[in-house]
C-alpha cells in the first residue's frame, strides 16, 4: 500500500509541475493563485472558514 501511496504522490507531484509550467498565467499570478489556495486549505484544514 506504501508502494502505490509513493507511486500516487510521484504522479501528482509531475502533474503540478506540468500544470504549474503550463500554465497560461504569469508567474506572479500563478504564485498568487498557489498561495492563495495553500491558504485557504491551510485554514480549512484547523477549522477555520475555507474562503
Amino acid at each position: 500500500m506504501l508502494g502505490r501511496m509513493r507511486v500516487a504522490l510521484k504522479f501528482m507531484t509531475v502533474g503540478v509541475l506540468l500544470g504549474v509550467i503550463l500554465a497560461p498565467r504569469s508567474g506572479a499570478e500563478t504564485r498568487h493563485e498557489i498561495t492563495d489556495w495553500v491558504g485557504s486549505m491551510t485554514k480549512g484544514m484547523l477549522g477555520g472558514s475555507s474562503q
